[in-house]
């Protein structure tokens, strides 16, 4: 099988709020590593407190790539993930570097690992069916889909409009059906055989106490003032794909005088929650090599003897 990226690579995975950044800055004081965020949110500048961003002293004593890539009107794909992603490893690559990918969007690290189908897009197709979403609603695109793909109807969480919108474009422009194509090899990046993929996870009400932690130190920070800054200088309202990243999401109405903000925070609290269940469903579906529990974060040794085994096998 032939893959993209032919050289190791470093994985550190865990839901929000579990201490990822702690983690991946210890291991990045210790080895020659630089930091990949696979992250949707911190692409965007000056989305700074809402998403926990590195700060920027942190970002100049340890490089971070795929952070602040993106300005907050711009939409962000898995397709932009993987062009910057390809950057960023030429560059580290270049220094005689590994990568270092760290964060929660748990599709982007799928991704990477498993592949993916390479399926066409045309701006005009989409345009059209974005046009039917919004005259026949969710239940009218999904209905397309139901007709003409049964199959992918099935399995697709229709609820979300993105990704029926995205399987009608895919249908409409091959002629086939999508759970068709779904059969036909996928492109792939990294040997998971050549990876270390890292955890760092708990249990699922302790999270919580950390994300409602967290939540209360981002307004304490100045998370309102930064949104409402954002929303004046970028011109940004409920359909810009930033503001629909967790946290910007649900403060927004507070901003545009809808809501109290004890309502925002709770509104917050509860997307987090979700998002931490889903996410720990995500944990399952990876063979991860070594996972430590929340308490062991501030540990910058945790990761040391199983990275330094890793290492070695590749220096034979």
């Amino acid at each position: 099988m032939n893959y993209k990226f032919e050289f190791p690579a470093i994985f550190l995975i865990g839901p929000t709020a579990s201490g990822k950044t702690e983690l991946s800055l210890s291991i990045a004081k210790e080895f020659p590593v630089e930091i990949i965020s696979v992250d949707s949110a911190m692409v965007y500048k000056d989305l700074d407190i809402g998403t926990s961003k590195p700060s920027k002293k942190i970002r100049e004593s340890y490089n971070h790539h795929l952070i602040d890539i993106l300005s907050p009107e711009q939409d962000f794909d898995l397709g932009l993930f993987l062009e910057e992603t390809a950057k960023a490893l030429k560059n580290i690559r270049a220094k005689n570097k590994l990568p270092l990918f760290v964060g929660g969007s748990m599709l982007f690290h799928k991704t990477l690992l498993e592949g993916i189908h390479n399926f066409p897009s045309d701006i005009n197709v989409r345009k059209d069916i974005a046009a039917l979403n919004k005259s026949h609603g969710l239940e009218g695109i999904s209905k397309e889909l139901k007709n003409v793909d049964p199959e992918t109807y099935q399995i697709i969480d229709i609820k979300n409009a993105r990704r029926v919108e995205r399987a009608l474009e895919i249908i409409r422009i091959t002629g086939k059906k999508l759970s068709q194509l779904k059969t036909e090899p996928k492109d792939m990046f990294f040997d998971q055989s050549m990876c270390l993929l890292l955890g760092i996870s708990d249990k699922k009400n302790k999270l919580e106490d950390l994300a409602n932690i967290r939540l209360l130190k981002m307004v304490d920070k100045g998370f309102i003032n930064e949104l409402e800054n954002l929303k004046k200088e970028y011109r940004l309202t409920s359909e810009s794909q930033s503001m629909n990243s967790i946290n910007y999401k649900q403060f927004l109405p507070h901003i545009n005088g809808d809501i109290s903000l004890d309502t925002a925070f709770n509104d917050a609290l509860v997307a987090t929650k979700q998002l931490i269940k889903t996410q720990l469903n995500w944990m399952k579906k990876f063979e991860l090599n070594y996972c430590v529990n929340t308490q062991d974060k501030n540990d910058s040794k945790i990761f040391s003897d199983t990275i330094t085994t890793y290492l070695r096998s590749f220096n034979k």
